[in-house]
């Protein structure tokens, strides 16, 4: 046991020296100066041989794209100076044309064989429509004759009143209002009893409904009216100038069975 403990012990001396002899030569070699190198270093000098310029010569090369020359200004074209026109030949007179004869145009016919033959009216104290139905010249009885207020309207304000009932033969009289002016628009017009159709043109009568006598400046008021019928045709149609053209202006008009007082109420 004895040697195994020198021997280690001997052992870990030997390591212990051989570490510091190493280590000792270390620190010798480091504190030694390094030798400075004395010698001169040769410098080497570059010679560059001189350059010779190279001179390219560059050719101008004109550009293509050159701009077009500017187009010469246009002349104007002068006109063509016109053709000589040929002298126009004087055109021949023409032949003028004589007037034809106009013949007037024919009056229209109607298609009912009576027609209003005269219409007149005058102021009155009442309001009444009377007249004639004439055929070929003469006064005609057994014909109706309607007043209404619309044209082919039925009777109003009153019955049909049959011609040769008054002694005056183809007389007929319509009654509006005996007693008063009497404003209104009448139709009348001549039937045939027998068919009962429309044989005549209606007339149409407009009543007043104060009375206005006759002026300068006035024709009067409308009560009192005429109306005649016939089949030969018609006269000039015009109002009453006076009331003394009338039958009576101021008398009361003889009253039939069929003719009554108008009532509005």
């Amino acid at each position: 046991m004895k040697l195994n403990r020198f021997t280690s012990l001997v052992l870990l001396g030997l390591l212990i020296t051989f570490t510091l002899a190493c280590r000792t030569a270390e620190l010798v070699a480091q504190a030694r100066p390094t030798p400075t190198n004395t010698r001169p270093r040769p410098t080497r000098t570059l010679t560059r041989a001189p350059r010779t310029p190279v001179v390219i010569e560059a050719q101008v090369v004109p550009s293509t794209n050159t701009p077009a020359p500017p187009e010469p200004p246009t002349q104007p074209s002068q006109p063509n100076p016109p053709a000589p026109r040929a002298p126009t030949r004087p055109q021949p007179p023409r032949a003028t044309t004589q007037p034809t004869n106009t013949q007037p145009a024919p009056t229209p016919t109607s298609q009912f064989p009576f027609s209003v033959q005269e219409s007149r009216c005058g102021p009155n104290v009442r309001t009444y429509i009377e007249g004639f139905v004439y055929e070929n010249g003469s006064p005609k009885n057994d014909v109706l004759v309607r007043i209404s207020q619309g044209p082919d309207g039925q009777p109003d304000p009153n019955d049909d009143y049959r011609t040769g009932t008054d002694p005056r033969k183809g007389y007929y009289f319509q009654n509006i209002d005996a007693n008063n002016p009497h404003s209104g628009t009448w139709y009348v017009w001549v039937i045939d009893p027998n068919t009962m159709a429309r044989i005549s043109a209606i007339a149409i009568v407009k009543t007043d409904p104060q009375r206005v006598e006759d002026s300068e400046n006035s024709s009067g008021s409308c009560q009192s009216a005429t109306v005649n019928f016939s089949n030969q045709g018609t006269r000039p149609v015009g109002r009453t100038p006076s009331p003394s053209r009338t039958r009576d202006p101021n008398a009361s008009p003889t009253m039939t069975p069929t003719q009554d007082t108008l009532d509005d109420s």
